[in-house]
């Protein structure tokens, strides 16, 4: 059998990034996946199947089996492929944030802080990392940590400043003054 050509790898990666992407949006934060979405998301992960070795084990391939997995809320399968990325890909931001989502959605709480915080020692200026960071660590009642990290996502980026109104997950800390102050305040 010959190896599989670059160009037929590339398009498969594509074919299931474009089903992966698809299913994302079909899927609802915190809601029972749909049957549309994970039809679809299983058909991005079967596709992924035709890859051959080596390239199944790339950090493209399994950051689409880790958002696939992530997707259909099979988080522990996901924090293997996911950390693959992070290990050999690190200025990856997408396995960073799969690995803090999915964390979270276990219950470990305190290791997907820990996961953000070591993307940021890979992604430093990401204001995307900072924000997540700012929820974990609201959720984990770090007032002063959290708003640190939110100040530095907005300053980066002032659409966190629209996102951060109505995120839950600063519920926790909303009413302490000291997030109502920086908050308040145009950074």
């Amino acid at each position: 059998m010959t190896a599989m050509s670059r160009n037929r790898r590339q398009a498969i990666l594509r074919q299931s990034a474009g089903y992966i992407e698809l299913g994302e949006l079909l899927v609802e934060t915190d809601r029972p996946v749909p049957a549309s979405a994970e039809k679809v998301l299983l058909r991005g992960l079967r596709i992924l199947d035709e890859l051959p070795e080596p390239t199944r084990s790339k950090p493209d391939a399994k950051l689409l089996e880790g958002e696939a997995l992530r997707a259909l809320g099979r988080w522990q399968e996901a924090i293997g492929p996911l950390t693959l990325v992070s290990e050999e890909d690190p200025k990856r931001l997408e396995a960073w944030l799969g690995l803090g989502w999915c964390l979270k959605r276990l219950g470990q709480l305190d290791e997907a802080i820990g996961i953000l915080k070591q993307g940021l020692v890979a992604s430093p200026q990401q204001p995307i990392l900072h924000y997540n960071l700012a929820c974990y660590l609201s959720l984990d009642g770090k007032v002063l940590a959290a708003i640190e990290h939110l100040t530095q996502a907005i300053a980066s980026d002032g659409r966190f400043r629209e996102l951060m109104e109505v995120e839950p997950d600063f519920d926790p800390i909303r009413k302490d003054p000291r997030f109502a102050a920086v908050t308040s305040v145009t950074v």
